[in-house]
Formats: structure tokens, sequence, C-alpha cells
């Protein structure tokens, strides 16, 4: 069954495509994807087409199978892709990074004084809304108030709860990867996303081995990230009982490490990079120095399947060939 699943990835994915992926425009229509009823983005025009070989339906699991078996790129946008105009961490940030190609968006959860999950990356409002002061300090009566900020202005959008987000994915068929805060823990996240039907739609982000067991052993069909230096540390995991089919293996952001994605992808599991960081010292910022981002495509033939980006429209559309491939696995 895998077999043929990934024979007809690979067929479809080579029935088309631009030859130059950066010449494609950044933004595009979305259309309803007629397997799905979903929102899909067509950038290229080439996915319209394409059928699904992924089944309706199907586990997270099963199409992050079929991701890495296939060649296939999932690129995820750090807090959501903001630009000049969009802050991070807002629904419309969402909107306009999937409309521009980027399917998954990676986003912060963080616990009002009262108890409500929203979407803010920092322990408090200074840098990202008109407000001040710490999260935990305020009610989300007054956080709903104000208005998110980029880095060069105010905006019209406010702080979302994580339920928003929630269903935002599951509405559009995306992904969203959580990185809760100092001020949550992964219980309420987790009931959350069981509250919204979401399982299907999220990556949980552990930072240690102990929080891959924890988050594993309350949510064990939940697909999680955990820092994976080494395939000792991937059989540390397994032996501490998380599941291979629901851990995504999360590999740094300093050096690309093909063989040790290799050799996890032969043991059934999906690697995660991150280009990400500071522009002047990260891997985003070198990559496009020549602004020609073949280092991406050099990622993805290593054996990567899973991408985390600052540059969310210029790395989607330099992978844009790959898009097909992506698609045919549901995402």
């Amino acid at each position: 069954m895998r077999t043929s699943i990934i024979a007809a990835v690979l067929l479809v994915a080579a029935c088309g495509g631009p030859k130059d992926p950066t010449a494609v425009a950044s933004t595009g229509p979305v259309e309803a994807d007629a397997n799905t009823g979903s929102a899909q983005t067509r950038p290229d025009g080439a996915v319209a087409a394409l059928s699904r070989v992924i089944e309706p339906g199907s586990t997270l699991s099963t199409k992050l199978d079929c991701l890495r078996q296939s060649g296939g790129v999932l690129v995820i946008g750090h807090r959501g892709g903001p630009t000049r105009d969009y802050p991070e961490n807002a629904i419309e940030t969402f909107d306009r990074t999937l409309k521009a190609g980027t399917p998954a968006m990676e986003i912060d959860i963080a616990t009002t004084s009262d108890g409500v999950l929203t979407l803010m990356h920092d322990d408090d409002l200074d840098r990202t809304t008109t407000g001040t002061g710490l999260v935990s300090d305020h009610t989300w009566a007054e956080i709903s108030k104000l208005k998110l900020e980029t880095y060069s202005k105010p905006t019209d959008f406010s702080p979302p709860k994580l339920e928003e987000a929630l269903a935002w994915a599951l509405r559009n068929n995306a992904i969203v990867e959580l990185d809760k805060k100092k001020s949550t823990s992964f219980d309420p996240v987790i009931a959350a996303v069981r509250a919204a039907k979401a399982e299907n739609n999220v990556f949980v982000i552990t930072y240690s081995d102990d929080q891959a067991i924890e988050v594993h052993k309350k949510a064990p069909d939940l697909v999680i990230t955990a820092s994976v230096d080494s395939v000792g540390q991937l059989d540390h995991l397994l032996k501490s009982g998380v599941n291979a089919e629901h851990l995504i293996a999360w590999t740094g952001t300093s050096e690309p490490k093909p063989d040790l994605w290799k050799a996890l992808a032969a043991r059934g599991v999906e690697s995660a990079f991150g280009t990400l960081g500071p522009r002047n010292s990260s891997l985003d910022g070198k990559y496009w120095e020549d602004d020609d981002g073949a280092e991406y495509d050099q990622l993805v033939s290593s054996g990567l399947p899973i991408l985390v980006t600052d540059i969310t429209d210029k790395v989607s559309r330099q992978l844009s060939s790959l898009r097909p491939k992506s698609a045919a696995c549901g995402f």
C-alpha cells in the first residue's frame, strides 16, 4: 500500500511545475480542494488539478510517512510568517502566509491571568502589542482589546485565542506547530486540541526528553517534536515509550545533518530543521545573501522533509516545484 502511494506521488509530481520556482508570484488565489472541501493554496496553478493519493481522513502520521517517503517538504512559517504589515501570531497573518504558499505555521501559546490560552511569543506584551507588562498579569478581557504591532508599526489586528488558531487550521486544512511558553502547561493545550478536534492538524513542541515522554504519555496520539541529536537519543526516547509514528525529530538551526536525517528516516522518523534566527547570523540570512536559495533545495534533496523558516514567501517559492508531492500527501 505504501509503495503504491509513493509511486503515485512521484508520478503526479513529475507532471508539471515551473522550471524556475522563484519566478512564481508570492501570492495567489485560494481555491476549494475537491477532496476535502477546505481552502488550498494554488500559487503555481499546477496543484489545482492534483488528485490526492492520501485518502481524506488519514491520520497526520500517515501524511508524514508519505511526505518523508516521497521526497516532499513541509515548510513551516516561524511565528506564522510575519511581515512589515502583518504581525506575528495573528490569524490575519496566517491567512496571508497560507495564500503565499506556506501551509504550516509555528505559533506561540501564553496564558492570561484568568487562564485563557492566547497567542503571544514573549512573556510580556511590550514588543508585539500596544500593551505593557506580563501576559500573565492581564485578563483576557484586557488583552483582547490590544492591537498587535509589527517591528515597524501598529496594526488593526488583535491577539487571538488558541481556540481560534485551531479552528483556523481545521478550516484551511493547515498545520499549526504549538510552542507553549513558560506561563503555560501542556494539559490545557492538549485539552484545547481535543476540544477543537484538531489532533490531525497540530505538532506539539517539546524541549527535553522528559517533556517529550510526558506529553506522549498524556496524549500518545498527538504528533510531537523532540530534540534529537543522534540515533542514540532517538533510541532512548523510543525505549521510554515514545512512538516513532508520532515523533518528529528536531535537529536544530545551526548545521544541516543529512546523515542523521537519513538514519532517522530509516527508522520511520521525520526530521525537522530550522533556518530561522537573527537575520545577521541565521542560515536564512546566509542562504539569501546572493539572492539564490539553492541551499534549500539541497536540504530537501539531503533528506529533510520539514523546514522551519523566517522567510516564508521566498522559501516556499524556492521549493514550489516540490509542492505537488506535499499536496498529494495531504499538506
